[in-house]
């Protein structure tokens, strides 16, 4: 008898434990963030139908019906039939955002260079999480900052949101060469205190046949945004890298992306001069040096409202004559002060392990807390490093964030943000954002 009077009450207890923890199950299976993410480095052209149904299968092992969809590719493939293969294999109603990478792209299962193409996707289903992508056409635009504006406007209304409502994160991929004056309109919508991370869209030759991507839209000159808004810890970093040098002046002449002179003197000279004579061969002449000075980069140092000081570093493209000026790929202004910094491959390499490591540190985050994270890496220096030494990326960022799905981008320009500044435009910059519990 007394058996079955503790079977009985057993049996009760667990009727009433079912009762109370079933709500609480529920909401813990509705709150969870599933992740998946998948690559290929099939096909090429308008041969797409099986590089993007081998991504998407690796994808659906975590998840079967994400959301929004990161989409990293190289320009080897036809974007349209992409962006359109992808909405027939995953459903019209996922949101895509992305654009086109140098050279290859990345996720933990490798650097992934195809012989024609390669693509990689990341896919995010979650109630924790809203996504609205935006973008806007710089061609269709009266200026690149109402541009910028549009863009953001319309990502924050495909989230479901208010325009006063402010994102916790933007990322963006835009078209290389007026980067400034977009982070400006996306400013003046949200102000200077969300935090803008991505990149510029690259190609493999500077040809200029990079993409922008939103949901079923391609741009070859635009801008593609994707607003974030969740009650999960963000973690980002965006760093340079680079070791600084005694080397410093001011830039006296300046207009848009070229310096005419560094303290009185005639820019390519100063830069020369400080570098020991490496352009002798182009001050006559004249010339490309963008593969030169992957290694000594410009940087802007730039004083925040606080008294925080940055060295963003910006890439110089060429030498032109006749003022013997310097064009490099970040805006300058007569006043700024410029400094010489230095690097080499392993530097930049390790930034694969930096980068991620700052973001977890700056946001307190433990690493096995991390759920998902998008890498930027300026292609420049991914360039830099040898050819056999770029599959150790993957591997350095999976020892600081653990086996968590990421992807990878390789970019022509970073942008991020910088405490008491605001987000800014930078060259040879790597960034990372993670999601975390």
């Amino acid at each position: 008898m007394r058996t079955k009077r503790m079977f009985l009450f057993v049996l009760l207890l667990g009727i009433i434990a079912g009762w109370f923890f079933s709500p609480i199950l529920q909401a813990e299976e509705k709150s969870a963030v599933k992740v998946g993410y998948g690559w290929s480095t099939k096909g090429g052209g308008t041969v797409v139908r099986s590089a993007v149904s081998e991504a998407v299968s690796m994808l659906k092992k975590n998840v079967k019906n994400p959301d929004v969809l990161f989409l990293f590719s190289t320009v080897g493939y036809n974007s349209e039939v992409l962006l359109s293969e992808l909405h027939e294999q995953l459903g019209e109603k996922v949101k895509i955002y992305g654009g086109t990478s140098c050279l290859g792209v990345m996720t933990p299962e490798g650097f992934h260079v195809g012989k024609n193409a390669s693509l990689a996707i990341l896919g995010v289903n979650s109630d924790r999480i809203q996504f609205g992508v935006g973008g806007a056409d710089l061609d269709e635009e009266e200026s690149p900052r109402i541009a910028g504006k549009r863009a953001i406007t319309a990502a924050i209304r495909d989230a479901g949101r208010k325009v006063e409502e402010k994102p916790n994160i933007i990322f963006i991929t835009a078209a290389p060469g007026k980067e400034e004056k977009i982070l400006e309109g996306i400013a003046d919508i949200v102000g200077a205190d969300v935090p803008v991370l991505g990149g510029s869209s690259g190609d493999n030759d500077i040809t200029g046949r990079w993409k922008q991507f939103v949901n079923d839209k391609v741009y070859s000159n635009g801008i593609a945004l994707n607003a974030v808004y969740t009650d999960l810890k963000i973690g980002w970093s965006y760093e340079g890298g680079y070791l600084r040098t005694a080397q410093q002046g001011v830039i006296t002449k300046a207009k848009g992306r070229t310096i005419y002179e560094i303290d009185g003197k005639p820019a390519a000279l100063v830069y020369n001069d400080w570098l020991g004579g490496i352009f002798d061969d182009l001050i006559e002449t004249g010339g490309n040096v963008l593969t030169r000075t992957t290694f000594h980069p410009l940087a802007k140092v730039i004083r925040g409202r606080k008294g925080e000081i940055y060295h963003l570093s910006i890439h110089p493209l060429s030498i032109d004559l006749p003022e013997k000026s310097l064009t490099v790929f970040a805006d300058v202004k007569t006043g700024d002060t410029i400094s010489l910094l230095y690097g080499n491959w392993e530097l930049l390499l390790n930034r694969a392990h930096s980068t991620p490591m700052k973001a977890l540190i700056h946001s307190s985050i433990l690493k096995e807390e991390s759920l998902f994270a998008i890498y930027t890496f300026c292609a420049g220096t991914m360039l830099a490093i040898p050819r056999d030494e770029m599959p150790k990326m993957p591997l350095l960022i999976k020892d600081v964030v653990g086996p968590i799905p990421f992807i990878g981008i390789f970019t022509f320009g970073e942008q991020g943000f910088l405490p008491g500044i605001g987000n800014s435009h930078g060259n040879l910059v790597s960034s990372i954002v993670i999601f975390a519990k």
